[in-house]
């Protein structure tokens, strides 16, 4: 996976292809590209690219392009939150040490004065992309827990993780600027969307705000590689069966039961939930066990619990912080109420509070 210390911004065309991917080409080239706009993300632009070549290579006929968002605010918070160094960083240093059914990248390349960044990675197609707003079903459910198990598994309180600088983005002084921007933008985020929450998102709301410190003081009792965004938009149902995972920019390494419970809060409609989450952590929980981790139920269960706050600040956060769209106010308003109702279900303010 070459990479440079520059790159350009916008969809990439048989210039810049031929450039980013010289030493797989061979005698070939890139004659032509068509492009065609794909996905729903807020802090990045994705591109599916049809690409022509001159003779015979060992390159796919069709690429994904991701590049930085055209949006300024978007942009901004990509760059001060690191994002778009994580997904780089992520391509080159551990893609390929994680069983998790992430794309091939085909090149990587990010300029650390600018930020602006190209990736061009393996297309899924035909796939069926998740939806966060519609939910997903108790099997789809199922297939998506054994790639956070393939996710997790593999560096499960490795050594690696502390080595890698560039994955820390869980340290306590990191975790409580976290929750100290949930605190500041929460009473703008009820200004906006108070008429859509329900009671339960406005009591976890402003009962979390007051809690945030001791949530954020806890230290983990394991740490591994997890995704950060693990959610329906970001999860791809393909042709072999396999969920294809896509969206590595708040990559770290923490707690897992954060991408499980982040996961199932908002993936689930709430009676599917209620009635399944349970068997969901154990699967989780067992499927670990395949990579030598002993992890029993009931430590599995109150770390599920303790982290059914995350997707309700991510969803905070987020709708704060990046452009606003229709679509993204439905989901996030989805996210938030889904997740409010979860930690009321659990009493997770127990949990937190200690």
């Amino acid at each position: 996976m070459p990479s440079a210390a520059s790159a350009s911004t916008g969809t990439p065309d048989a210039e810049r292809l031929n450039a980013a991917l010289a030493p797989r080409l061979g005698a070939a080239r890139v004659t032509a590209v068509q492009a065609e706009t794909i996905g729903t993300g807020q802090m990045s632009e994705s591109r599916r690219l049809r690409v022509a070549y001159s003779a015979p290579c060992d390159l796919p006929s069709a690429l994904i392009a991701k590049f930085p968002s055209d949006d300024a605010t978007s942009r901004a918070t990509g760059k001060a939150t690191r994002c778009y160094e994580v997904e780089t960083s992520f391509y080159r240093d551990l893609r390929d040490a994680l069983d998790v059914h992430a794309p091939q990248c085909h090149f990587v390349e990010r300029n650390g004065e600018t930020d602006d960044f190209l990736l061009l990675l393996e297309d899924f197609a035909p796939c069926r992309q998740g939806d966060q707003i519609a939910g997903c079903n108790l099997a789809e459910a199922r297939a998506c827990v054994d790639e956070l198990v393939r996710l997790h598994g593999p560096l499960w309180n490795s050594p690696l993780l502390a080595r890698l600088g560039w994955l820390n983005r869980s340290s306590p002084d990191q975790r409580l600027a976290s929750y100290g921007l949930m605190q500041s933008v929460f009473p703008g985020f009820m200004k906006r969307y108070r008429d859509r929450l329900t009671p339960a998102a406005c009591m976890v709301g402003d009962e979390f705000a007051r809690d945030a410190g001791n949530y954020s003081s806890r230290i983990a009792p394991h740490s591994t590689v997890v995704h950060g965004d693990f959610r329906l938009d970001n999860l791809l149902f393909t042709a072999s069966g396999r969920v294809g995972v896509v969206d590595f920019q708040t990559v770290t390494h923490a707690c897992g039961a954060l991408d499980l419970a982040y996961f199932i809060g908002a993936g689930l409609d709430i009676d599917t939930r209620r009635a399944h989450e349970r068997e969901l952590v154990e699967q989780w929980a067992d499927g670990l066990g395949g990579y030598n981790v002993t992890l029993s139920i009931d430590e599995a269960w109150l770390e599920y619990r303790r982290f059914t706050f995350a997707g309700f600040m991510m969803a905070v956060i987020a709708s704060m912080i990046v452009k606003q769209t229709e679509r993204g106010d439905d989901m996030f308003m989805a996210m938030a109420n889904r997740h409010a109702q979860h930690v009321a279900d659990l009493d997770a303010l127990v949990v937190v509070r200690g």
